[in-house]
């Protein structure tokens, strides 16, 4: 079900708050999120700790809550005639791609044990890519009323939407790491028009980055903002 690696972590502060850390690799969407499903009904039921998965995927397009055929440029069921999935689920948002070519991370917390505030959240997940981005010397930003993170007002580098239940959380966000704008040609992104995607590689040509190593910095960076400690 999990990759090897399993690490623990504890909160610095207050009392003791276990953290699981999955790294599952290239996994379909599917069983995925059958898996956060899985792990956020055991945290509402008080019988699971603090999960973070993270991973990447097939090439998927997920449609949340707020989806409209006009976020489609290209018909969903072309789409997937492609060979792309097109899959409808909880979180809020529009529609957005996944792919090989994203670090993505699933925190399944319970947020009583952090703040119960969803501005806090969002603005911490956000604070995770941005520490993460300037690891490669890149300055990203917020946009005000726009979630995730943007390279400027038109270029947006990382996804985020969720569903919080009872105040434990599900889905999460994705960071570009590899140029894949073209993937998101067919649809909208977030319903947001004709934004730009952009990518760590592409901002730092001079370097090679892979998945895996931002996957680890994009954890190494939640365990600090979320305040666990090993």
């Amino acid at each position: 079900m999990h990759s090897d690696g399993q690490s623990i972590f504890r909160e610095a502060n207050g009392d003791p708050i276990k953290l699981e850390v999955y790294d599952l690799g290239l996994i379909d969407y599917a069983k995925c999120l059958e898996l956060q499903r899985s792990y956020h009904r055991k945290i509402i039921d008080g019988v699971q700790g603090d999960v973070l998965l993270t991973c990447s995927h097939n090439p998927v397009i997920t449609c949340g809550t707020s989806t409209e055929e006009a976020h489609f440029y290209t018909p969903s069921s072309e789409i997937e005639s492609a060979g792309t999935p097109v899959v409808s689920i909880e979180r809020g948002g529009s529609v957005t791609y996944h792919g090989p070519e994203q670090a993505v991370c699933y925190p399944l917390i319970n947020l009583h044990n952090h703040r119960t505030d969803v501005g806090w959240y969002m603005r911490s997940l956000e604070e995770v890519v941005l520490t993460t981005l300037k690891e490669y010397g890149i300055e990203g930003i917020r946009v005000p009323g726009k979630t995730g993170v943007w390279i400027d007002e038109n270029s947006k580098i990382a996804f985020s939407g969720v569903r919080i239940s009872r105040w434990c959380t599900l889905h999460g966000f994705s960071v570009n790491v590899l140029p894949c704008a073209h993937r998101f040609a067919p649809i909208n992104p977030c319903g947001l028009g004709k934004i730009a995607t952009v990518s760590i590689s592409e901002l730092t040509p001079s370097r090679r980055v892979t998945v895996e190593e931002v996957t680890g910095k994009l954890i190494t960076n939640f365990i600090k903002i979320f305040n666990y400690e090993a």
